[in-house]
């Protein structure tokens, strides 16, 4: 099945920042931890805010790190607001008890996720679909293993247009000269935004699409660059213009 029907396109980069709000002072982790791969997703902005300029479409950037609250969890999910992440404590969300942990979600999750859905709900009320590409990346090794790919496309892959789309993308990118694996490094069906979404929204209307990309490579700049002009090529025939208000 190939996608024949072009979709506005809305951009999310979840873990754009490694930034913390002054008032948190600091979480108790170290800057050089909260510049790493834990604390966002290095490469991601820039990638993720060239490809929207470039198709004229929306992009909703986080502005917190992941340490701090993760916009790609759910609110009941137990790392949304980590006490641990990849084995080291977090000090400044160990002892939060729940009225914190809600507070920090009200104040600096709920207000993000609700912009891009009032997004999501008017441009499918106006152009009866939209294609949501969320942009991530990963660590190019992790506990002794080596991910081998440049792009991990993330999907569902029981939605036939998620799967269709997923098809071309890979199709694209491969010709420009990239590895590209499904469901890689890590499951399309796992708790994240573009689930959340699935259930609110058929597959007719709504297609998800996390975009990871190996920080080996996106963390540089000019090779940011380069990918990023890349996934517009392979985006350009599945996206309908007209995605800004």
């Amino acid at each position: 099945m190939r996608v024949r029907k072009p979709l506005p396109l809305v951009v999310t980069v979840e873990h754009a920042s490694c930034a913390l709000p002054a008032a948190c002072r600091g979480l108790g982790v170290r800057a050089a931890r909260l510049r790493s791969h834990q604390g966002w997703d290095p490469g991601a902005r820039l990638v993720g805010v060239h490809v929207a300029r470039a198709l004229a479409a929306p992009v909703f950037l986080g502005r917190w790190s992941r340490l701090f609250v993760d916009l790609n969890r759910s609110a009941t999910h137990p790392r949304v607001v980590p006490r641990v992440a990849h084995g080291e404590p977090v000090p400044g969300n160990r002892d939060l008890d729940a009225a914190a942990r809600r507070g920090r979600i009200e104040r600096y999750w709920q207000p993000w996720r609700d912009a891009v859905e009032r997004r999501l709900a008017a441009m499918v009320a106006r152009r009866g679909g939209v294609l949501h590409v969320s942009v991530h990346s990963f660590v190019g090794e992790l506990d002794g293993e080596v991910r081998n790919a440049d792009f991990g496309m993330l999907y569902d892959p029981r939605r036939a247009r998620e799967r269709a789309l997923v098809e071309q993308l890979q199709t694209s990118l491969v010709a420009s000269g990239h590895r590209v694996r499904r469901n890689y490094p890590y499951a399309g069906r796992s708790d994240g935004f573009t689930s959340h979404l699935r259930r609110l929204y058929p597959d007719r209307v709504y297609a998800g699409i996390e975009i990871e990309m190996n920080q080996d490579s996106v963390g540089r700049p000019a090779r940011a660059r380069r990918w990023a002009e890349d996934i517009v090529e392979a985006l350009r025939p599945l996206v309908a213009a007209g995605g800004m208000p």
